[in-house]
């Protein structure tokens, strides 16, 4: 494993709802070696294993060695995420941070994981667990 985790970046996929293995498959089309994230989240909340605890992620540069990548499935510029991946992605990350310690959690950016995406709501529900 890469050292102590120190926090979480979420992303959404801006696509529709497809596997981690479609995922990895445009990733690899991009050059890159897998599926940068460690966790995708479908539409239907079922939370797929993506990238190995072994490697650092390829999803936020600067962050990568340091902070786990989630990425929900959706395009939440023009959607917001179904209350079935906000509701996995809150337990995920409660469970990410009492085993590793992750304590921050960001966004990958301005635009992502989009404006539609429930922020405060979700960072909330994670400081109540």
């Amino acid at each position: 494993m890469i050292g102590i985790w120190k926090g979480i970046v979420i992303h959404h996929s801006a696509s529709h709802d497809v596997s981690a293995n479609t995922i990895d498959r445009w990733h690899k089309e991009r050059g890159w070696q897998e599926i940068g994230y460690h966790f995708v989240i479908r539409a239907n909340g079922d939370v797929e294993p993506a990238r190995s605890w072994e490697r650092a992620g390829a999803h936020a540069k600067g962050r990568n060695r340091e902070y786990i990548g989630i990425c929900l499935t959706g395009k939440f510029t023009e959607h917001p995420p179904t209350p079935e991946q906000v509701t996995s992605l809150i337990h995920l990350v409660r469970g990410l941070r009492s085993r590793w310690g992750a304590e921050k959690i960001e966004k990958h950016h301005d635009q992502c994981p989009g404006p539609m995406f429930p922020w405060a709501f979700f960072s909330e529900a994670v400081k109540r667990g």
